[in-house]
């Protein structure tokens, strides 16, 4: 049984994941908190604080053994498995993150592409033909896709959300501006990159008043 952890402290863990994992394609064995500190904006006091709760301890000098930490944080989070998604959205935005080639790399895969447009059913993006979307709720079936990722236009959002839960799905990324409406057990997030320019633009702005 997985422990249980605040959402918080789950959030900052996916960071350090996703550091330490960069770190290890650029030929790194060890990262120190400072790093971890430097790269996710935490201060390395708390990184030590989560990496203790976790039961996870580095070396003073040393750091932390980057092959062991990204397995023991992948391993709390319930990572360690592949898990299949399926997208929704054909066009520019849904085939940039089909080719992406991190995402299989943390463990998910795109196993599934749906538009409702002829010109694009059929087509190749990523390594996936893409199908219609009235192959979704069997497509999930048959792959056990859990996740659901709504690259479509905002005007679609609801519907594809809908056909979604219908199929099974119970995680939804959701791409567009739309605020969704799905039932309590489904879990949405919302990829908004207005709000992280905004908190930059902030950023930016406290320092410039300071200077």
């Amino acid at each position: 049984m997985r422990t249980t952890l605040q959402p918080g402290l789950t959030n900052r863990l996916t960071k350090y994941l996703r550091v330490t994992q960069q770190l290890i394609e650029e030929n790194r064995d060890a990262v120190s908190s400072k790093e971890l500190g430097d790269y996710t904006g935490i201060n390395p006091v708390q990184v030590r604080r989560d990496l203790n709760a976790i039961g996870f301890s580095g070396t003073r000098g040393v750091g932390y053994q980057a092959y062991d930490l990204v397995e023991a944080v992948r391993s709390i989070l319930g990572l360690k498995q592949t898990y299949n998604i399926a997208l929704v959205g054909a066009g520019n935005l849904g085939s940039a993150i089909a080719s992406s080639t991190m995402l299989p790399k943390r463990g998910f895969v795109i196993h599934d592409v749906f538009d409702n447009d002829p010109e694009k059913i059929g087509r190749t993006v990523g390594n996936v033909v893409v199908k219609h979307i009235d192959e979704l709720k069997k497509s999930v079936k048959e792959a056990d896709e859990i996740i659901g990722i709504i690259a479509t236009p905002s005007s679609s959002a609801q519907q594809v959300a809908d056909l979604m839960v219908d199929a099974g799905i119970r995680v939804i990324l959701n791409y567009t501006d739309v605020l969704l409406h799905v039932p309590p057990d489904v879990d949405v997030h919302r990829i908004d990159p207005t709000a992280q320019l905004m908190h930059t633009l902030y950023y930016l702005t406290q320092v410039g008043e300071a200077s």
